[in-house]
């Protein structure tokens, strides 16, 4: 599904391999197991690299759905996408349980 998304989004932005290998400089073979779903879990800085070229953010690459836009009606991201992410960022270290708990303790003060 992500690789798909991601070939779908490059061929719309009539980019080839190539071009966004050299605009993300990530490797041309490692960009196509990546959209042929052979690399199915790259890391968050993979994905943010060909999300920034992309002009997308990295929920888009992560949503099932095709849209640019993946907000509900009261303008918050997918909380599910969300999750998927949040979980994606642990796993690959970008962030801690520390980094979590600090930043839910950060919204909660700023809903008050």
């Amino acid at each position: 599904m992500l690789g798909k998304k991601i070939q779908k989004l490059r061929k719309e932005k009539n980019l080839t391999l190539s071009q966004l290998a050299e605009k993300t400089s990530i490797s041309k073979s490692y960009l196509s197991q990546i959209e042929r779903n052979i690399q199915s879990n790259p890391s968050i800085e993979i994905l943010g690299k060909i999300a920034k070229i992309l002009d997308v953010d990295i929920q888009t690459l992560l949503s099932q759905d095709t849209t640019k836009s993946d907000t509900n009606d009261n303008g918050k991201g997918n909380v599910k996408n969300w999750n998927i992410f949040i979980n994606i960022a642990l796993e690959s270290g970008l962030i801690n349980e520390k980094d979590l708990i600090e930043l839910r303790n950060a919204l909660q003060k700023g809903k008050k």
